[in-house]
């Protein structure tokens, strides 16, 4: 109890006018003993501070998520500083927030130990990211997806280590049918009894499926486990309901509740949902007088929910909602930069682990037009070495990848591990094997091709279909152990030219080159294929409205299921560089050129050279979509004209 003097005045009254009124008597001595002792309970209980009808609470929910390692602002992949985003950061913002509202609640909608290298601390005593989380007193983490990409030993551990209450009630133990972990949790402020509801995206059943790591558990659709856990809070008296959701706005491979949106428009008994996944900046949305709201990523911002409570005559109620994400800043707070600069340094080390050397050619991709990168455009020597090491392991004749990093590979000179990071950048990207026809591969790199915009009379540069360009990864693929032409004067469906497979190899796995060229043969539509991909895409690509759909093939191999941690790219491709390559990378090896676009612009023209000289100066900019996405169209004869 907090009482102050205040509160205890008027009970000393009444025990003063006790203490004259039974020295008169014995009988009132004997009654003097339970009235005290009754005065004194409920003169304390009355004297408690009371929060009348009319009354006002504010309470702040302050949210992350998709952390995905960023505990300091820095890149571990490449080794270098990054200020977009961090931890460190947005403490500083918390503290601010804590110390302009008591009633803060500190949320986290999931993908916090994955990626950013933070894996590597998955089995050790200490992950950063929850030491982390545990300082800033996070009081709920809702897990995402990539929580599950742990098997269910390692996620006790990280369950050990954590302060905050873990949600995620739409998963269940197979052996009870019980869930997994809770599904709500109520937090007060002030007297406010806040039910917080936190569910994962259903699709983590298709994302592990095969590997092993959901063996314990079963997936529930969360708007089944919602309507309970909606039930169970209303039980329980909560003023409010909030959910802390891994999941976006839009249904993901148009599975019904597999969105926030789907759980609003199915809930209005939510004051507001915060939701993850999609790594989108939301700042705020009402879908069915819900307030909807997602922090971004990369701890990039603070997602800020500003609820209001007036006492009514039957409770708290909601008066006023808002929601905004604020920037991460730039200053960072002393204490968990001090915590965090052990995990930061032990990182650092691992990454910069020698693996080898690189001799000869480097595998970088050379881009002619700043921003327009030669990675997305055609063969490059970095993209060759992931998939002919993802190709020696598996046993694919070809291997389908793709990379968000545009910038990917690395000059002659030593080769560390953050080298073969920055080139691939799904850390958990596994290859499984499948054999599929001639014409459903033409099939799949149509669709691949799909990225690019149809070349125009009088467009001068290469560009990015706005839409594809405008989704959560970059979904231009690359073929490996192929050759191939993007002809970009065709519409998408008609863009493949001149699909060949290479056939002659090394024991190394590299490709015999003849004037720099490898030795292939025809692709026909009936020839069936070892096609080496990411189990993930692949099940978006057989889906509803994939570019394979209703597809089956056999699976001849899966890298994860061989080799577990060890089965991703970057892990199979450090170990071909260390035991195939004997550590010395030949560049020469890797750095042909298998597939290109063919556009139909005379590169020579003074329009097109003045083009590139426009652009590379910075005096001509390539168009960037409102949300930052960079080329989505065409530099044109019309925009370089000015200056000719």
């Amino acid at each position: 109890l907090s009482l102050n003097r205040e509160h205890l005045r008027p009970l000393k009254e009444k025990i003063d006018i006790l203490m004259v009124w039974k020295e008169s008597s014995a009988m009132r001595k004997r009654l003097f003993v339970w009235l005290s002792v009754l005065l004194c309970i409920t003169g304390l209980v009355m004297a408690q501070p009371t929060v009348g009808v009319g009354s006002n609470v504010n309470i702040q929910i302050l949210a992350t998520s998709d952390l995905h390692g960023w505990f300091v602002p820095w890149d571990f992949a490449t080794d270098t500083k990054d200020t977009k985003g961090s931890l460190t950061y947005l403490a500083t913002l918390i503290d601010k927030h804590r110390a302009e509202n008591p009633n803060v609640i500190l949320v986290d909608a999931g993908d916090s130990v994955q990626a950013n290298h933070v894996e590597y601390f998955i089995d050790h005593k200490e992950n950063p990211m929850i030491v982390a989380m545990n300082q800033l007193g996070y009081d709920v983490w809702t897990w995402g997806n990539h929580e599950y990409n742990f098997d269910y030993k390692r996620r006790s551990h990280l369950i050990e280590q954590a302060n905050a209450t873990i949600l995620s009630g739409n998963v269940h133990m197979k052996s009870t049918g019980e869930r997994y972990l809770p599904a709500w949790t109520i937090i007060e402020r002030e007297g406010v009894r806040i039910g917080i509801i936190g569910v994962t995206t259903p699709l983590i059943a298709s994302f592990e499926e095969g590997k092993g790591t959901l063996d314990e558990v079963t997936v529930v659709n969360p708007l089944d486990e919602v309507a309970t856990a909606i039930e169970e809070l209303q039980k329980e008296h909560v003023d409010a309901i909030v959910g802390i959701m891994h999941m976006g706005l839009d249904e993901e491979n148009n599975v019904k509740g597999s969105s926030i949106t789907d759980i609003a428009e199915a809930f209005p008994d939510f004051a507001v949902i915060i939701g993850g996944h999609a790594h989108v900046n939301v700042d705020s949305k009402m879908v069915n007088g819900v307030l909807l709201t997602e922090p971004y990523y990369y701890a990039r911002v603070l997602g800020v929910v500003d609820l209001s409570f007036e006492n009514t005559d039957t409770g708290w109620k909601v008066m006023s909602k808002s929601s905004k994400n604020e920037p991460c800043g730039s200053v960072e707070q002393p204490a968990l930069v001090k915590t965090m600069e052990p995990f930061k340094a032990e990182l650092r080390s691992y990454v910069n682990t020698p693996i080898g050397k690189l001799i000869n050619a480097d595998l970088c991709g050379h881009d002619e037009i700043k921003g327009i990168s030669s990675v997305y455009t055609k063969g490059t020597g970095i993209i060759n070495l992931l998939g002919h090491a993802g190709m020696y392991y598996t046993g694919a004749q070809c291997a389908i990848l793709c990379t968000d990093y545009e910038d990917a590979g690395f000059p002659i000179g030593p080769i560390s591990i953050k080298d073969i990071s920055s080139a691939y950048s799904f850390s958990a990207g596994e290859i499984t094997v499948y054999e599929m026809t001639g014409k459903q591969l033409k099939q799949l790199l149509e669709w691949s091709a799909g990225y690019f915009n149809t070349m125009k009379e009088g467009d001068l540069t290469i560009s990015y279909n706005p839409e594809r360009r405008a989704s959560k990864y970059s979904s231009d693929f690359t073929g490996c152990g192929i050759t191939y032409t993007v002809d970009l004067t065709k519409e998408q469906g008609n863009r493949i030219k001149d699909l060949a497979l290479i056939v002659e190899y090394k024991n190394d796995g590299t490709p015999v080159l003849k004037d720099g060229k490898p030795v292939t043969m025809p692709i026909t539509d009936t020839m069936v294929i070892k096609v080496g991909t990411n189990d993930y895409y692949m099940k978006q690509w057989r889906g509803k409205g994939g570019c394979l759909e209703g597809a089956s093939f056999k699976v001849d191999f899966s890298s994860s299921d061989a080799c577990g941690d060890d089965g991703s790219v970057r892990a199979m491709t450090v170990r071909y560089i260390k035991e195939v390559l004997g550590g010395v990378v030949d560049g020469s090896a890797f750095a042909y050129e298998n597939w290109h676009c063919e556009t139909g612009v005379d590169q020579n023209s003074p329009a097109y050279r003045k083009a590139v000289e426009l652009i590379n100066s910075g005096k001509l900019k390539l168009p960037v979509s409102d949300k930052g996405r960079t080329n989505i169209a065409p530099i044109t004869i019309k925009d370089v004209e000015p200056f000719l």
